[in-house]
């Protein structure tokens, strides 16, 4: 991967992401178990720097949270451009229960999301879902470009 030390586009987006990445850790989950994942139109990656920069941003942004331990992944695809990146470190036995509370209830207010829309048709945004991390990063990208 090339390097892109210096690169003030990198540096914007690492901090843009830093909070984004922080917010996506369970709370009181003492900053571990976090994950996030960024899908964008493949044009929309391009004027960002492309999904290779993307990736680095999110890496550096996710050490500087003290993920040492993490995986970024990703790619740019016909439909999408993709990025994302997961704190794979080892979660200590004092947040355990806690991540796992946060993930189950997750993964429960999705199915509900899911059954309500099959339900009435009505299309809803599921919280932490790609379409909803998508507008933050956008929102947020936006405020540090004006501030």
């Amino acid at each position: 991967m090339p390097s892109f030390a210096g690169d003030p586009r990198h540096e914007r987006l690492v901090a843009v992401l830093a909070p984004l990445l922080h917010r996506s850790c369970p709370p009181d989950g003492g900053g571990f178990g976090g994950s996030y994942e960024l899908r964008l139109a493949v044009d929309e990656a391009e004027e960002l720097g492309g999904v290779d920069l993307i990736r680095s941003a999110m890496r550096k942004a996710a050490r500087s949270l003290g993920w040492a331990r993490l995986q970024t992944y990703g790619g740019s695809y016909p439909q999408a451009a993709l990025a994302g990146v997961v704190d794979q470190r080892e979660i200590p036995e004092e947040f355990a229960a806690v991540i796992e509370e946060f993930r189950v209830a997750r993964m429960r207010a999705s199915a509900e999301v899911v059954s309500q829309t099959l339900q009435d048709g009505k299309r809803r945004s599921v919280p932490g879902s790609v379409f909803v991390t998508a507008q933050e990063f956008r929102a947020a990208y936006a405020e540090g470009l004006s501030g």
